[in-house]
């Protein structure tokens, strides 16, 4: 199933673009999505950003589908799922 995925603000900045397709099995978890990225993108990302040994994003980040927020990275993905990835930052 194809995932696609925008990455909002500094994160398209740190990542290198602002958004991306992602082919993944049927069923595809938040955290298959996650190391999928991490395999194209890591290598971009600094530090501040990215854990190499967790294959994650260091940063609070929020992960907005079509019609939820992801919070558990076990969660199944919607096909054709359309993914929102977001810093989040303190202030206002």
């Amino acid at each position: 199933m194809t995932i696609t995925v925008q990455f909002h603000g500094i994160l398209a900045d740190w990542v290198g673009t602002p958004a991306a397709d992602f082919e993944l099995g049927a069923g595809a978890t938040v955290a298959e999505l996650m190391r999928a990225i991490g395999r194209r993108y890591r290598k971009n990302m600094p530090a501040q950003l990215w854990d190499r040994q967790r294959d994650s994003f260091n940063k609070k980040i929020r992960i907005q589908g079509a019609a939820r927020v992801y919070t558990d990275l076990e969660t199944p993905l919607e096909k054709e799922e359309k993914i929102t990835f977001m810093l989040m930052i303190a202030g206002g």
